[in-house]
């Protein structure tokens, strides 16, 4: 579950709740509950708790291993669906609770005439879409690529973009995001 993961987390860094709290603007009860697995948080507050505990977002839903080398078969890959995004994010790299990865990847499929959020996407790390069926539109900026079947566009660390597919078709991508090293 979310909240038991987030709670290891956080004490695995020596945080309170309340230092937690205060650091991502949330009460204390409130993150009190989402360890408890009371309450969903929305995606802002999970996005708020992943920088806060500086893990991936995924590491607060995949499962822990202890194996070096690992296979996960297509139909055992965790799937996420956000509440503020359009997209059910299929992982293809596991994450180990909390470690740093470096990368996360994940396979999405985009309805037709369809936002995959309904506002601006921007985070500190490098991203990288692949287009796997159909084609995408990625609004960076001010700017629009048409990314199509076997095209990749490499999105820079902190750019505010929203991806669109335009066809009447599904589109399917695979994304990876990793970190920039400073």
């Amino acid at each position: 579950m979310i909240g038991e993961k987030i709670r290891a987390i956080r004490k695995s860094k020596n945080l309170t709740i309340v230092e937690l709290s205060e650091q991502i603007k949330v009460t204390s009860g409130y993150i009190s509950q989402i360890e408890r697995d009371l309450i969903s948080p929305s995606l802002s507050v999970l996005k708020r708790l992943s920088e806060a505990l500086d893990v991936p977002l995924s590491v607060l839903f995949l499962e822990k291993t202890d194996r070096e080398v690992f296979t996960i078969p297509h139909d055992e890959r965790t799937k996420v669906k956000l509440s503020n995004i359009n997209v059910e994010l299929e992982f293809i790299t596991p994450i180990l609770n909390g470690e740093k990865s470096e990368c996360e990847a994940f396979l999405f499929k985009l309805e037709a005439k369809k936002w995959a959020s309904n506002h601006n996407i921007a985070h500190e790390s490098k991203e990288c879409i692949y287009v796997i069926e159909g084609e995408i539109e990625c609004h960076v900026g001010e700017k629009v690529f048409t990314i199509s079947k076997g095209d990749s566009i490499l999105i820079p660390e902190n750019s505010n973009h929203m991806l669109y597919n335009r066809s009447d078709d599904i589109s399917e991508a695979l994304c990876i995001i990793y970190p920039v090293i400073h």
